[in-house]
């Protein structure tokens, strides 16, 4: 009996074909080894494997040169054991590789898993195959860091040994996906504690289709998905790229959302070749062998509105003969937004061999039979898109991205390889470090993904998605950080346009909602199911620092001038928020936010911090600081001299008042009853980075309380000390690690010139983009790096990790009002006595036109060279106090 399940356990579940030595790459090391796959566990039913060991022809194989990857997780034979078992779920396939061992391809191999389950530990479970080898040899690549990869070594044909579970935004400025690095539009994150599938299509402010599958069934064969079968994954240009190999198909698919429109495409090759056929029952003798492909998608057709609220309505499906697609659309109800969705596929003339809309649950299918010649590729292109206007809006925009979808892609790879040129990048060619070498990596990665939080949704105008898949609306306490990021890059058109539609909803006068000058916490509509809201604490702080980086990057006075009224506005604001007239910013929330669970209005706005957090006060000396500077710059010398006076005086309270000598550190808030609030939080870095902090001794008094292991983990920075009663791993702001306050951190030690301290809170944010594969969420569990309750991209997150690169690398601060450009790098000592010169694009604005600098730093001689594009140009004085400066025409 034994011997009869085990092999018709085996004929079952290996995957015929897929026996192939390989060239493994392991980092730098190099060497050789097999590679197999299995359609299903290597025990019938599945369970807990807590033991594992191979055979190839009689011979073990040490454990530590198996690894064995599911689609959840890859894992060393070595490590398994009762407390780490590798699960293995009913119907889940497997890879597994061998090291050290070339099969010889002349003779048919033996190899058998023995299992151990647990609870079963005496009972050992064979599984055996035979097969010959392959004579196509696989080129396999371990990421040194699970989950990362070095994009120079990987080439189309590599088959990357990892799991492709990681979840991706793809985003345009109408539309963005969720899906997985398997190349699904589906993935599994933590929301509140919950884990469920956020895959689909979201055209804002809903998610037009929830996730989308595909299987494939090969010549009458068993349904196989896709997702198991992934070779190797690429995510550039905003396209992501899948190679899957199954049942004797080489199927590569593109999937990316067009920069304009309010859909996604996912274009599907399936490549049958002469290389499949010893594997395969296929007539070689015929003059050419044909494979009949029945493709599947499983689309999730519920519709659910989000924003800052995520509801599901009733709908209901119909496919449309005529035009040859399905659409979606919610029931009407009166006063409440309606969303449409439609969905097909190219060649428009392909009809479905099988249409399900009828479902209990909304889940639909559609499949279509293709027919694949060997040698040849056969294409199938999946196209959805979605809309809150009316289902001819819906249909029309569906039509247009069908007849042009080829060209759509190859206008999405062409805007994002601008992108990546643009403003400042990082050269390559020159000799650098491991460690920049991870540190410009991740920075281009987050450019990238700065770019997919770009957004001009209909009825709300151009502004920064906080973070997605949850929050597609405007928050202005976001937008502010996060523009530090864009500005660092040189996005100033985009920055300057978000600024603007926030002034456009400046409070013109004081009311119960809000104060004059003050504006809005967030920018939402009708169709989000909520309002443009006020009531932050801060936001409108954060924006004076925005405008001044704009004013003097380009040099727009005039712009300044035209909107003066603005800015004083928005200057003044912070003297209408000291409610008692106390010297200090008062807050608490005020605003119109119907359905906000907000205690307070600072950042921290889950917990109380009322009346005067610390973080407030010096965004309003900040504010002052750079209101003074700027009207100097306009000629309004009254309120330079009266918001310079002002801020020095506010400096002074605060370091009166909020500094706790017992503790080096400062207060985190004065409550409403007068007491101190002694918890040690990372808001006192917000003091040092504002200027707020003048003596330097107490700056590193703070930062070396910062850096203690109770409030900094290896992977980012503690909103409050792990020591702390009230501390909490998962809670949102009493324990949970912030990659914003991890850059703030970074910045802070840039500032005070602790470079090797900067450098680690820097490679660790970087280390966090390129395992995300350029993503980077909100927050993080304080006892170990994995999400939760967070987006899977987060604006502030990438942004302040762009801007701190910059600052570290190069120390820049443009000033084309007095055409002067100052560079003062702060690479810290490791980096500088092992680096060649490093090298940056960077255009900029002069009063003659825009100019491509290439910047070249070399941190062991401490000089800079500039040489320009445009040798006709007048450029600007490049000055620096560390670094001698070099020009080359």
């Amino acid at each position: 009996m034994v011997r009869t399940l085990d092999r018709t356990h085996s004929i079952l579940s290996y995957v015929e074909g897929s026996l192939k030595n390989a060239t493994i790459l392991d980092g730098n090391d190099k060497g050789n080894g097999f590679i197999f796959s299995l359609l299903n566990p290597p025990v019938p039913l599945g369970g807990n494997i807590v033991g594992l060991d191979i055979y190839v022809d009689e011979m073990p194989v040490p454990r530590r040169s198996v690894l064995i990857a599911t689609s959840d997780d890859v894992v060393n034979a070595a490590v398994l054991s009762d407390t780490r078992p590798l699960p293995f779920k009913p119907f889940q396939s497997a890879r597994f590789l061998v090291f050290g061992i070339d099969l010889d391809q002349q003779k048919k191999h033996k190899i058998i898993i023995m299992s151990k389950l647990e609870g079963f530990e005496q009972i050992i479970i064979p599984f055996t195959i035979q097969d010959y080898v392959s004579n196509k040899k696989e080129k396999v690549v371990i990421p040194s860091i699970v989950g990362e990869e070095d994009d120079s070594i990987l080439v189309s044909e590599s088959t990357i040994f990892k799991n492709f579970t990681a979840p991706l935004v793809l985003s345009g400025k109408k539309a963005y996906i969720v899906c997985s690095s398997n190349g699904s539009l589906s993935a599994n994150w933590t929301w509140m504690g919950t884990r469920y599938d956020n895959g689909g299509l979201y055209v804002p402010p809903a998610r037009a289709f929830g996730r989308v599958i595909v299987e494939i069934s090969v010549d009458d064969g068993v349904r196989k998905r896709l997702p198991n079968f992934v070779a190797s994954s690429k995510h550039e240009n905003g396209v992501l790229v899948t190679r899957h190999e199954v049942a004797g198909l080489s199927v590569i698919r593109r999937l990316f959302v067009p920069v304009e429109k309010k859909g996604f495409i996912m274009i599907t090759e399936f490549n049958f070749d002469k290389l499949s056929n010893e594997f395969l029952n296929v007539g070689t003798d015929s003059k050419v062998a044909k494979r009949k492909i029945r493709v599947h998608f499983m689309i999730d057709g519920n519709i659910t509105s989000y924003g800052l609220a995520a509801i599901s309505q009733s709908n209901f499906s119909r496919f449309y003969k005529s035009n040859n697609c399905l659409q979606i659309r919610t029931l009407a109800k009166k006063e409440v937004a309606h969303y449409y969705g439609t969905i097909g596929i190219v060649p428009k003339q392909l009809k479905p061999s099988r249409i399900l809309t009828d479902s209990f649950d909304n889940d639909l299918e559609l499949s279509y039979d293709l027919e694949v010649e060997e040698g040849n590729t056969k294409e199938i292109a999946l196209i959805a898109t979605g809309s809150f206007t009316s289902p001819k809006d819906c249909l029309d925009e569906f039509h247009e991205m069908r007849e042009n979808y080829r060209d759509l892609l190859d206008k999405t790879n062409a805007h994002f390889c601008q992108v990546a040129k643009s403003g400042l990048s990082v050269s390559h060619g020159c000799e650098i470090t491991a460690t920049v070498s991870k540190l410009a990596r991740a920075f281009e990665k987050a450019k990238i993904s700065l770019e997919y939080l770009k957004a001009n949704y209909d009825k709300l105008g151009y502004g920064i998605c906080a973070g997605l898949p949850r929050f597609p609306n405007y928050w202005a306490r976001d937008t502010g950080w996060s523009l530090r990021g864009y500005l660092a890059m040189g996005d100033y058109n985009f920055a300057i346009q978000v600024i603007e539609n926030f002034l456009r909803h400046q409070a013109k006068r004081s009311t119960r909602f809000a104060f004059k000058g003050e504006l809005p916490m967030i920018i939402s509509g009708k169709s989000f199911l909520h309002n443009t809201t006020y009531g932050s604490a801060d936001s409108t702080f954060l924006f004076p620092w925005a405008l001044r980086e704009y004013v003097y990057a380009t040099g727009d006075l005039q712009y300044l001038k035209k909107r003066w009224n603005s800015v004083v506005d928005l200057v003044n604001w912070g003297f209408l928020k000291d409610v008692d007239k106390d010297g200090l910013v008062e807050h608490g929330f005020s605003g119109i936010a119907e359905k906000l669970p907000i205690q307070d209005s600072t950042w921290m706005d889950h917990i109380d911090r009322r009346k005067n957090a610390n973080d407030v006060q010096a965004l309003f000396h900040e504010n002052l600081m750079i209101g003074s500077e700027l009207a100097y710059a306009v000629g309004d010398q009254q309120n330079a001299k009266l918001w310079n006076i002002k801020a020095e005086k506010l400096r002074n309270k605060i370091d009166a008042e909020y500094w706790d000598a017992k503790t080096g550190h400062y207060y985190d808030t004065i409550m409403p009853d007068g007491c101190k609030d002694d918890s040690v939080r990372p808001n006192s870095l917000v003091l040092l980075l504002t200027d707020t902090v003048k003596d330097e001794k107490k700056a590193s008094m703070v930062l070396d309380r910062i850096e203690k292991e109770d409030m900094t983990a290896p992977w980012g920075v503690r909103t409050l000390s792990n020591l702390d009663q009230k501390y909490h791993p998962t809670l949102y702001h009493d324990g949970a690690v912030w990659p914003l306050v991890t850059g703030w951190a970074a910045l802070s030690e840039i500032k005070f010139n602790r470079r090797e301290q900067a450098l680690t809170y820097l490679t660790t944010m970087a280390a966090g983009i390129l395992k995300e594969n350029g993503m980077y969420a909100e927050t993080y569990r304080g006892d170990r790096p994995e999400p939760f309750n967070s987006c899977i991209l987060q604006a502030w997150s990438v942004g302040l990790y762009v801007y701190a690169f910059r600052q570290m690398m190069l120390g820049t601060r443009i000033n084309m009002i007095d055409n002067k450009i100052r560079f003062e790098p702060k690479i810290p000592d490791i980096i500088a006595s092992d680096s060649s010169t490093m090298s940056f694009e960077q255009q900029i604005h002069t009063a003659d036109g825009s100019a491509n600098l290439t910047i070249g730093v070399s941190p062991d001689k401490q000089s800079i060279t500039i040489s320009n594009s445009n040798p006709g140009l007048k450029l600007p004085d490049f000055v620096s106090d560390t670094y001698s400066i070099n020009l080359v025409n």
